[in-house]
């Protein structure tokens, strides 16, 4: 890892002045890039789910108002809180995946920050 890191340093002093204001933009946008790429799909699975859910839900209450015993009641009434409460789980996972990508982006964030710091302190001491 310590080679990887002076043969970095090394091209990017041969490439010329270090411009930060470039680096916290490409910074900025890779971050950006892998945020939306996880966000994406996560949001994806939610939504496919979410409607399979709510279809499920709708499903149940079609099937309650049309039935006509005590048992079809209770099976409908069951379909429909399968649905009704598979909307609520999707909802709560969405929540944990999207605290997960957040903060797995603010870690990737610091990383980079912390890359940029390391690559200064060892070119102002050569």
């Amino acid at each position: 890892m310590y080679n990887l890191e002076n043969d970095i340093n090394k091209i990017l002093s041969d490439m010329g002045e270090f411009d930060a204001t470039k680096a916290e933009t490409l910074r900025k946008e890779i971050v950006k890039m892998w945020a939306d790429k996880n966000l994406v799909r996560a949001k994806l699975v939610f939504w496919i789910f979410f409607l399979l859910s709510v279809g499920i839900m709708i499903a149940g209450y079609n099937g309650l108002r049309s039935a006509a015993d005590t048992r079809d009641i209770v099976r409908w009434a069951i379909f429909f809180m399968i649905g009704f409460n598979s909307t609520i789980l999707m909802k709560l996972w969405y929540w944990v995946v999207d605290s997960k990508l957040n903060l797995l982006k603010e870690l990737k964030q610091l990383e980079l920050q912390i890359a940029e710091l390391a690559g200064k302190n060892t070119r102002s001491e050569n």
